[in-house]
C-alpha cells in the first residue's frame, strides 16, 4: 500500500515542476495549470476528510501561530480584494484576486496538511529535488549557454554577459538557484549528506552566476551572513571579538540592502538599478492620491509597470513599496504584522533548537530581502513564495522535543 507521505510527496512535486514552467513562461502542456492547483488542494483535502474519519481528529480550540498567520494572509486577500476595490482597476483586481487566491489555498492547505502529517521533511525535500529535476534539464538542453558564462561581468555597471538556459527571465533563474542552495543547505545539514546533493547544490551555483542576477546572488550572500551571526558562539569565543564581528556583518548587510543592486556611485545608483522613479513617479503618485490608506487596487507588478493602470507608477521593483502603494496604509501594515509574527516565533524557535531556528531565520531574511528588489512579498505571482512560505507557515508551530533533534530524527519518529 502506498504511504500518505509518498502520495503527498508525488503530488506536491507536480503542482512544483507546474509553477517552474508556469512562472518561467515555458509551460506548454495543454492542460489550463489552474486546474493542476485545484487539484492538488482536492487531494490534499480528501485525504484530509479521510485521515479525520479514520483517527476520530478533532479540531483544536487553541488558534495555532500558523492558523493565525494564515487569517492574516486571508483577510489582505478578502479585504483588497472584494472590499476595498478601485473601481477604475476592476478588471485588473479580478485577476489577482484569481491568482492570489489560488496561490493561498495551495500554500496554506500544503502547510496545515505537511504540519498535522508531520511532513515538513516532504515539504523540503519535495521542494529540492523537483527544482533540481528542471535545473538539470534546463541545463542539459541548454548546454551551449555554459559558454558564455562571465563571472568578471556580473558587477558590470554597462553591461552583464547572462544565460538563462531556457528558463524565463535571467533574474528568475538566479532566484531558482539560490533558493536551491539554500533547499540543498537545509536537506545536508538536517536530512542527509549524499553526493548528489552536493552535485545539485554545485549546478545550481554555476547556473546562478551564468543568470548574473544580482539580487539572486546578493540574497545567498545575506542569508549565508545571517546564519553566521547567529553562528558565531561555535567559532569566537571572546564576547569583543564576536560583537566585533556581529557590527561587521550588520553593516555589510544594510550596505547591501541599500546600495546593493549596483556599484556605481551614489549620485548614480537609484538611476542605474531603474528604481529612480519609485521615489520621483509612483510614491508621489500614491501619496497625490486620495487612496493612501487603501492604496490605488490590486494589479500586478506587470500591469503597473507597463502603465496600463490610469496612476502612471512605472516598474514597482521593491515588494515593500509594491504593497503600500496597492493597498495603502492597511495593507502594508498588515504584512509588517505578519513579518513581526514570523520573527518571533523563529526567534522562540532558535532558543529551542538553535540550529533549526538560526536557518529559519537566515531564510527568511533572504525572502526579506529579495522583495527589497522584486516584487515578492507573499506574492503569488513569484515562485520564491511558493517555495518557500508553505514551509515558513510549517516552522510557526515546530517544535522539536530536544535542541538537537534534526529533520532526520522526525523521519526516524515517522518510521
Amino acid at each position: 500500500m502506498i504511504k500518505v507521505s509518498r502520495i503527498f510527496s508525488i503530488f506536491y512535486s507536480l503542482l512544483l515542476l507546474s509553477r517552474i514552467y508556469v512562472i518561467a513562461g515555458a509551460y506548454k502542456l495543454p492542460m489550463d495549470p489552474s486546474l493542476i492547483q485545484v487539484g492538488y488542494v482536492g487531494v490534499l483535502i480528501m485525504v484530509a476528510i479521510v485521515q479525520i474519519k479514520e483517527n476520530n481528529y478533532k479540531i483544536k480550540k487553541h488558534l495555532k501561530t500558523m492558523d493565525a498567520a494564515s487569517l492574516l494572509l486571508i483577510g489582505y486577500w478578502a479585504i483588497f480584494g472584494f472590499v476595498f476595490v478601485n473601481p477604475l482597476m476592476e478588471q485588473y483586481t479580478k485577476a489577482m484576486v484569481l491568482r492570489q487566491g489560488l496561490f493561498l489555498a495551495v500554500v496554506i492547505v500544503t502547510a496545515l496538511f505537511a504540519y498535522r502529517n508531520n511532513y515538513l521533511v516532504e515539504v523540503i525535500s519535495a521542494s529540492f529535488w523537483t527544482i533540481a529535476v528542471a535545473l538539470l534539464f534546463q541545463f542539459i538542453t541548454n548546454i551551449n549557454d555554459v559558454t558564455q558564462i562571465d563571472i568578471s561581468s556580473i558587477l558590470n555597471v554597462s553591461s552583464r554577459s547572462r544565460v538563462n538556459f531556457g528558463l524565463g527571465h535571467y533574474n528568475y533563474l538566479g532566484m531558482l538557484c539560490s533558493c536551491e542552495i539554500i533547499l540543498g543547505i537545509w536537506i545536508r545539514k538536517f536530512k542527509n549528506k549524499n553526493r548528489l546533493s552536493l552535485f545539485i547544490i554545485a549546478l545550481a551555483s554555476i547556473m546562478l552566476l551564468g543568470s548574473a542576477s544580482r539580487n539572486a546572488i546578493f540574497g545567498l550572500i545575506v542569508f549565508s551572513l545571517i546564519e553566521f551571526y547567529f553562528s558565531l558562539e561555535k567559532y569566537v569565543f571572546r564576547k569583543v571579538y564576536k560583537f566585533i564581528i556581529q557590527i561587521f556583518i550588520v553593516g555589510i548587510v544594510l550596505i547591501m540592502a541599500l546600495f546593493g543592486d549596483s556599484r556605481v556611485p551614489l549620485d548614480g545608483l537609484l538611476l542605474d538599478s531603474n528604481r529612480m522613479t519609485l521615489f520621483s513617479v509612483a510614491l508621489p503618485t500614491f501619496f497625490n492620491s486620495n487612496r493612501t490608506w487603501i492604496g490605488l487596487g490590486q494589479a500586478s507588478g506587470e500591469i503597473y509597470g507597463q502603465n496600463l493602470t490610469p496612476y502612471k507608477t512605472y516598474w514597482l521593483d521593491d515588494g515593500y513599496i509594491y504593497t503600500l502603494i496597492t493597498s495603502g496604509y492597511i495593507g502594508i501594515t498588515i504584512y509588517v504584522a505578519l513579518i513581526i509574527l514570523f520573527l518571533i516565533s523563529y526567534w522562540k524557535l532558535k532558543k529551542q533548537n538553535n540550529s533549526m531556528g538560526i536557518l529559519a531565520i537566515a531564510t527568511f531574511s533572504m525572502y526579506l530581502f529579495s522583495a527589497l528588489f522584486e516584487t515578492t512579498l507573499f506574492n503569488g505571482g513569484v515562485l520564491l513564495s511558493y517555495l518557500l512560505l508553505p514551509v515558513f507557515l510549517i516552522l510557526l508551530d515546530y517544535r522539536s522535543e530536544t535542541e538537537d533533534e534534526t529533520l532526520e530524527d522526525l523521519n526516524e519518529v515517522k518510521k
